[in-house]
């Protein structure tokens, strides 16, 4: 069916409030990788800076939720065949760099970003299996302020804080593979799409 031109102007004022919300996100996730300007806001908001920035970033990743679920649907391309393959190979990188992140381990004072890198993963295998303009717009901003985090941080001489403390390496790689798991059952119910289900695998044998 036909849409209207009133439904296309709202379907593009969704993309437009989609992307701005990405953009916000993206502003208020890259403080961090400039350490002279999150000094001046520390300095600015005092005892207040953690609650307001915790509060912003949150209400950011709402706006994008919000967005995204209300955005309609516009094809702009086909997935490939080995696109779901290289979904579940991204992801589980992104977990594992997740993993690195939650903890104090060496590699996370290697990697110096886990987080971004995790984010980079993150974004190229959901652009492998949705090419929808709205998935476009998510995961590619998403994709590319994790890239600028990460170049930005690297530019800046951004480290993370603290020494490593013994044992966190596995436990950080061993939580990673947790949540990796995790997600893939929870995927169907939490957003409606299956990615791989364990016990599928397993009947299948």
């Amino acid at each position: 069916m036909e849409r209207s031109l009133g439904s296309d102007r709202q379907g593009g004022g969704i993309m437009i409030f989609l992307a701005l919300a990405i953009l916000t996100f993206a502003v208020i996730h890259l403080i961090p990788a400039f350490p002279g300007l999150k000094a001046r806001l520390k300095d600015r908001f005092g005892a207040a800076w953690g609650p307001v920035y915790g509060l912003a970033a949150t209400l950011s990743l709402l706006l994008i939720v919000l967005a995204w679920r209300s955005a309609p649907y516009v094809d702009v391309y086909e997935p490939p065949a080995w696109g779901p393959v290289a979904n579940l190979a991204a992801l589980f990188f992104a977990f594992m760099f997740l993993g690195m992140f939650l903890f104090r381990g060496a590699l996370r004072l290697r990697f110096r970003f886990p987080l971004a890198i995790a984010v980079i993963f993150w974004a190229l295998g959901h652009l492998a299996v949705n090419g929808d303009l709205a998935s476009i717009i998510l995961f590619g901003g998403i994709g590319t302020y994790g890239l600028v985090h990460l170049i930005a941080g690297l530019a800046n001489g951004v480290r993370p804080e603290g020494k490593a403390r013994e044992g966190h390496d596995v436990i950080g790689l061993i939580a990673g593979l947790a949540l990796f798991i995790t997600m893939i059952q929870l995927h169907p119910v939490v957003i409606g799409k299956p990615i791989l289900q364990i016990p599928q695998i397993l009947d299948s044998n």
